[in-house]
């Protein structure tokens, strides 16, 4: 999973970049500097599974994380072409971080600036491709690409009207068709609200305040003290949970955030454990036992047998497979089994 952290100058972008990755990267310089950092997801199931089987290697999830550049701010004022880094086109999802913790902090205005940008940054790449598509087949009456360009039409129509090329209902086909474009405005967002250290306390009710800008599929919300979590990441592991009980949290918010990530993306996680190694993986919600073994080994896709499967809970109460077979907790599964968050799985395959 990637997920581009985008925001307006001074938002606390870079804040939360360096909460998430435990970098110490300068913030509110102005730059332009582009950060990158990978990160273990942290799962407390994994750390449970691997006590069980005293594993030699303990591997997590990972999430690639991209700051990017600040966005201008000037929304549809913007003039010229967008500084947009390519790379923010390659990212799964964006975390828009938004100021909600200065005096003059307005997160529906920003929200709006960073959305019009964009939506600009979108249209500026399908005009550069529509007219160059509209002569090659005036040209060569080669119709390959009139579906591309009819998907990139109606694209372009939606935001003319300031809506998200990510509220238009395109089929499989269609999608394959413009993916290549990778649009800003088609990529599911979370809107992270950054408040100050002051309205911690208050952060449930706040977060209720802003559930208006949920949009089912496209975007979530979350509300964070980017500061206290930039701390509290470059805290030795030890005094972190003392660091959590002074300011009366339970847990990171940034762990949420990363769970949020997973769902906005439709993601969820299996684990496979054993001597050598506990391991969890990132699927997509839907995933069969074979796709699912695909994302271990391709081999395992090819010449799949049949998947033995227990759930993480089973696993925590019934420690092993013995007990887990004597329980009737250990399912034989095949090829149409949809693999569950939180599966714990031996796959049998012959190749």
């Amino acid at each position: 999973m990637k997920i581009g952290i985008i925001g307006l100058p001074q938002s606390g972008k870079t804040t939360l970049f360096n909460a998430v990755s435990g970098q110490k990267e300068a913030v509110g310089d102005y730059s332009r500097a582009i950060h990158k950092a990978v990160i273990k997801v942290p799962d407390k199931r994994l750390y449970d599974l691997a006590e069980l089987v005293n594993p030699d290697k303990i591997t997590h999830a990972e999430i690639e994380f991209l700051d990017a550049a600040g966005f201008s701010g000037k929304g549809k004022e913007q003039k010229g072409d967008l500084e947009i880094s390519p790379e923010l086109r390659l990212m799964d999802a964006l975390a828009m971080v938004i100021d909600s913790f200065s005096p003059t902090a307005n997160p529906e205005r920003d929200i709006q600036l960073l959305r019009d940008e964009m939506i600009l940054a979108d249209m500026a790449a399908i005009e550069n491709n529509v007219d160059k598509i509209e002569r090659s087949i005036k040209l060569t009456g080669r119709q390959e690409r009139a579906m591309e360009l009819d998907v990139l039409k109606r694209c372009q129509a939606i935001l003319n009207a300031e809506r998200l090329i990510s509220e238009l209902a395109l089929n499989d086909e269609e999608s394959k068709a413009v993916r290549g474009y990778a649009f800003l405005t088609q990529k599911p967002q979370i809107a992270v609200f950054n408040i100050s250290e002051d309205k911690l306390p208050q952060s449930t009710a706040i977060e209720s305040g802003y559930s208006k800008f949920v949009q089912e599929g496209v975007r979530e919300i979350a509300v964070v003290c980017g500061k206290i979590e930039m701390e509290l990441s470059q805290l030795p592991e030890e005094e972190r949970e003392d660091f959590l009980k002074d300011l009366g949290i339970e847990r990171p918010a940034m762990e949420r955030f990363i769970r949020q990530s997973y769902h906005l993306l439709g993601l969820i996680s299996f684990f496979t454990i054993g001597p050598p190694e506990a391991r969890a993986w990132t699927i997509r919600k839907g995933f069969t036992a074979p796709k699912a073994a695909g994302a271990v080994h391709t081999d395992f896709e090819r010449g799949f047998i049949r998947a033995e499967v227990a759930s993480y809970e089973d696993y925590m109460v019934h420690k092993n497979l013995q007990s887990l077979k004597s329980a009737a907790k250990l399912h034989i599964e095949g090829k149409d089994y949809i693999v569950h968050d939180g599966d714990v799985i031996l796959f049998r395959f012959n190749i």
